[in-house]
């Protein structure tokens, strides 16, 4: 890491990095629904004070991944499958919108980003590196949605975005005959996105957000991990 990043880094204020280390754990499945945060032990492995802890774990209340018990402490929050559906419904069309607006707004060089990563996560797929494949995914939705250059948008995504990836880091990889499925929208995806068709492009993508969403909840619910 460059002298330069790490000051960027160090400037955001040290809740900010609290929470967005405890985000990472949360989505990964490493700090599991219903998981009580133990602030003394949080505070210690951290290297904090509780005054940070507590202000991040509000941020991650705001966001829908902490619940605040009053005189009990924080929890993990639970996943529900009918908050996992409504997520993904809103998800879907502002997917849409994000990718038709970053096609009148991307610059070259923006859109041969998005090109290559979508070909990177093709080869993850290709190799059955599922979590390679995965983790490029969610780094080609976002980029698309930067590219779109609408901060109201962007931010409102980050935050179902961050609740529909607890679900996918929860479950157990979808199977095969899913994936395959996910895939071959993503490739029509791109075509549509090289060729410059935006309308195309935008249903494409409203259709695979909602049929990403019905395959985490089918698998959410073999696996038991989520409540109804």
């Amino acid at each position: 890491m460059t002298m330069n990043k790490m000051n960027a880094i160090n400037r955001n204020p040290l809740h900010a990095q609290v929470a967005a280390t405890m985000r990472d754990r949360i989505m990964q499945g490493e700090l599991r629904p219903a998981d009580r945060l133990n602030e003394i032990a949080l505070c210690e492995e951290l290297d904090i004070s509780r005054t940070p802890l507590r202000e991040a774990i509000k941020l991650l209340e705001a966001e829908g991944l902490v619940t605040i018990r009053p005189h009990k402490g924080a929890i993990v929050a639970e996943i529900s499958m009918q908050e996992i559906s409504e997520v993904f419904d809103l998800l879907a069309p502002l997917e849409a919108l994000g990718i038709r607006l970053a096609m009148t707004r991307m610059s070259a060089e923006e859109k041969s980003r998005i090109i290559a990563l979508h070909d990177r996560m093709i080869a993850f797929y290709e190799s059955n590196d599922r979590e390679g494949c995965f983790l490029t995914d969610y780094e080609f939705h976002n980029t698309l949605i930067a590219a779109a250059r609408h901060d109201v948008l962007q931010s409102t995504h980050q935050s179902l975005s961050n609740r529909s990836q607890r679900g996918r880091y929860l479950a157990p990889r979808f199977d095969q005959q899913k994936l395959d499925i996910a895939m071959a929208a993503h490739q029509e995806l791109i075509v549509a996105v090289k060729d410059d068709e935006i309308e195309t492009a935008a249903r494409l993508m409203h259709d695979h957000v909602l049929l990403t969403g019905k395959f985490v909840i089918d698998t959410l619910r073999a696996s038991g991990v989520a409540r109804e």
